[in-house]
Order: structure tokens, then C-alpha cells, then sequence
């Protein structure tokens, strides 16, 4: 399986051109015996949802993949998520190994994606098929995992192509990098853009004008402030190895049209995390009624600044004490305690739309996703690939009885 994640990591697949990687696990599937369903989802066939609101990138060409496993029909079934795209990486000369090598080095493999997210879905994949030699007679529950498109650019909308189409199970382990530990609960957030508007004029005399570059440096300012005071460490103890609760990230700042001229917008545009328990609407709301009186407080013309969100996305928690996080404990080497993944991911889609008990689980580090020389440990792949398997043994091999409901 190392040769497959190192072949697939030399496959670009940035948002918006995931077509190719996801035909070819499509490929490798059918070879392994995989059921496959392999379709190309339409917007307008969708059920109405928050992630259609949202801004992303069209779907055409980018098609959903689900490869199952078939049990007897008498168990529990468990799916496994993962998002084909990955993140650009426009300097590719800052790697020690380009970003599209798939290079082992040291028991490392590296490569845009290597743990966000290809490296789980290779974990997956792999205890797939050992679970399959190992059940011996086969097993109760049917085993499945979808791969979908979007999640980079738009959280939630691959898994809605999925979950419209009919695709369900019992449990879900949505794959992204945690350190090999499974996370029973994920951050809710929304994106942002704020336009401070200025009004243009030459350089030399621009005390006439309006910098809309200095009203910005006034929101940057203010969107600390909040971040600061919304940092109640206490609210979610699940959340509680994180050093900020509600993190707010500027991902990017643009403005100005020509050399020597003040400038007249400027675009700051990030990202808010929330807690799952946190309204989405309601933090909009105090985003922007406080972010207004902050600029005020600076001395700045909120009436030139203008807040518009772009995507929104659910979080979710499931109990430690459900019957998934406690076969997973089992499953997992070595005692942990139970926390969150500090992202938002795709697990917020099937747990609040369809109550599905869900875990975020695999190998690999946030702190190297969407970073330059990104990688994985391949023996993490491997771990995983390993607790994965006891996962599904204990999950989906047996018939449901009245002790196992």
C-alpha cells in the first residue's frame, strides 16, 4: 500500500480537477472487487441545504465515488469519508521534495495531500481489505467509503452528492489527520469577507482621500480583539488542548488597482470556528454587530466596512459514551482521553442530517496539512490502517442483536 500512496500522491487533484484521482481509485477498487458506484452529481438535483448557499466551485467534472464492501445485511454498517481534492501548492521550490513526488524518505512520504487526506484514505482502503481476509465467512455489516469532491473548497457539499444519492450507514469515520487518535467531535464555522471601502486619488496628495488599506489595518485589529475576547477556554472541555476556542483566521488580504494611487477596497478574508454546540447564525450576527463597534472604537467609519458570509458548515459530537467510541477505544493502541479535531471538516453533513454517530480518525498532523513539504509517517498509515480493522471486525461483523443495538 505504500507504492499505491505514493503513486496517488503524484496525481494533482486541487479542488476543482479531482475528476482523475477519483476515477483512478475508482479503478483500483473495481480491481480489489469492490462494489462501485461512481457518478457525477448535479447542483439542482440536491436537497436544499446550508452548503448550497455557499460559494464554491461547480461540481461538473468532479464526480463522487462510493466502493463498498457488501456484508450479509444482518449488521451494522460503517462508512469511511474522505474528500479527493487537496490544496494548491504554488511554490513548489520550497520543498524538499516536490509536492507531486510521492517521495520516500526516512519512512516519510511526501506530497500535497500525504496526510490531508489521501494518506487516511489509504488507511482505510487497507483495513478494507484485511478485514475482508479476516472475516473469514464475511462479514454481517456492509463497509463502504465515499470519496467526494469539494471539501477544500466547500465543506459539506461532497457528502450532500452522497447522502442524496442514498448513501447511508450506521456509523461514520470521516478521514482527516489526528494524529492516529479518533476525535468524537469537530468544529461548526463559517468564511467571511470584509470589504473596507476607501476613495481613491494620487499618492502626493492623499490626505484628500480615504485609504481604504488603513480602514482594513483597523478590522484586522479589531478581528484579534474578538478572537481574544471569545476565547472561553471553559465552554467545550472537549476543546480543551486547544489554546483558542474560537479561532478567527485571515486567510487573505487584497486591495488596490494601480501603482501610486490610495487605495479604494480592500477584501480581509478568513474563516470563524465555532463550537458544535454554537449557532451558526447567531455568532454571524454578534461577528458582525461587534467587529462594527470595535472599527467605531478605533476611530474608523464602519459605514465604509461591509461583511458579507461566504460558506457556513456544521460541526458535530458524538458521546464518548456511545457504542462507536467505545469499540473504537478498543481498537485504538494505547490509552487515550477522548477530545475534538480542531477543524471543521465533513462530519457535521451526515451527523446532523442524518443523526449518524461519527468519529474523525487518522493518520498524520494538522500541523503538517496544507503546509509546504507536507508528508506522513507511513507507519502511522499503517497503524491506523491496523485500528481501522479492528474497528470494522467488531463494528460491522457480527448480526445485530439486542446486546449490540
Amino acid at each position: 500500500m505504500g507504492r499505491t500512496l505514493r503513486d496517488w500522491l503524484r496525481v494533482p487533484s486541487v479542488s476543482g480537477a479531482e475528476g482523475p484521482f477519483t476515477r483512478l481509485v475508482a479503478d483500483w477498487c473495481t480491481r480489489q472487487g469492490f462494489t462501485i458506484d461512481l457518478w457525477q452529481a448535479r447542483e439542482s438535483k440536491l436537497p436544499p441545504h446550508r452548503s448550497l448557499g455557499n460559494r464554491h466551485l461547480p461540481l461538473a467534472n468532479r464526480p463522487t465515488l462510493v466502493a463498498k464492501l457488501p456484508g450479509s445485511g444482518h449488521g451494522r454498517s460503517l462508512i469511511f469519508n474522505a474528500h479527493a481534492d487537496v490544496v494548491d501548492a504554488p511554490h513548489p521550490e520550497r520543498w524538499s521534495a516536490g509536492p507531486w513526488s510521492g517521495a520516500l524518505r526516512q519512512g516519510w512520504i511526501h506530497g500535497r495531500g500525504a496526510c490531508d487526506v489521501k494518506g487516511p484514505l489509504v488507511s482505510a482502503l487497507w483495513a478494507m481489505l484485511a478485514a475482508r481476509e479476516l472475516a473469514g465467512d464475511g462479514l454481517a455489516g456492509d463497509v463502504l467509503l465515499e470519496l467526494v469532491p469539494g471539501e477544500e473548497d466547500c465543506v459539506g457539499l461532497g457528502t450532500l452528492t452522497s447522502i442524496a444519492r442514498g448513501v447511508k450507514a450506521d456509523a461514520a469515520v470521516i478521514l482527516e489527520p489526528t494524529e492516529c487518535l479518533p476525535r468524537c467531535a469537530s468544529r461548526a464555522g463559517c468564511r467571511f469577507d470584509i470589504t473596507s471601502r476607501g476613495r481613491a486619488i494620487h499618492g502626493t496628495v492623499k490626505w484628500e482621500g480615504r485609504d481604504a488599506i488603513r480602514l482594513a489595518r483597523a478590522v484586522l485589529d479589531a478581528l484579534d480583539t474578538l478572537e481574544a475576547r471569545w476565547n472561553d477556554r471553559r465552554a467545550n472541555a472537549l476543546f480543551d488542548p486547544y489554546p483558542i476556542a474560537r479561532p478567527i483566521t485571515v486567510d487573505k488580504v487584497s486591495g488596490g488597482r494601480w501603482q501610486g494611487m490610495i487605495c479604494d477596497e480592500c477584501v480581509c478574508a478568513g474563516y470563524l470556528e465555532l463550537l458544535p454546540e454554537d449557532s451558526i447564525s447567531d455568532w454571524e450576527r454578534r461577528f458582525e454587530k461587534e467587529l462594527v463597534a470595535e472599527v467605531v472604537r478605533r476611530g474608523r467609519d464602519a459605514g465604509n466596512v461591509e461583511i458579507q458570509f461566504t460558506e457556513r458548515y456544521d460541526g458535530h459530537c458524538t458521546s464518548s459514551q456511545s457504542p462507536l467510541c467505545q469499540i473504537a477505544m478498543r481498537a485504538t493502541v494505547g490509552k487515550h482521553d477522548w477530545s475534538a479535531f480542531n477543524s471543521g471538516c465533513e462530519a457535521g453533513t451526515r451527523a446532523n442530517l442524518l443523526g449518524t454517530p461519527t468519529l474523525v480518525w487518522g493518520p498524520g498532523s494538522l500541523s503538517l496539512a496544507h503546509a509546504d513539504n507536507e508528508r506522513i509517517r507511513f507507519s502511522d498509515v499503517r497503524r491506523v490502517a491496523a485500528s481501522f480493522t479492528r474497528l470494522i471486525l467488531d463494528w460491522c461483523g457480527e448480526p445485530v442483536t439486542k446486546e449490540t443495538e
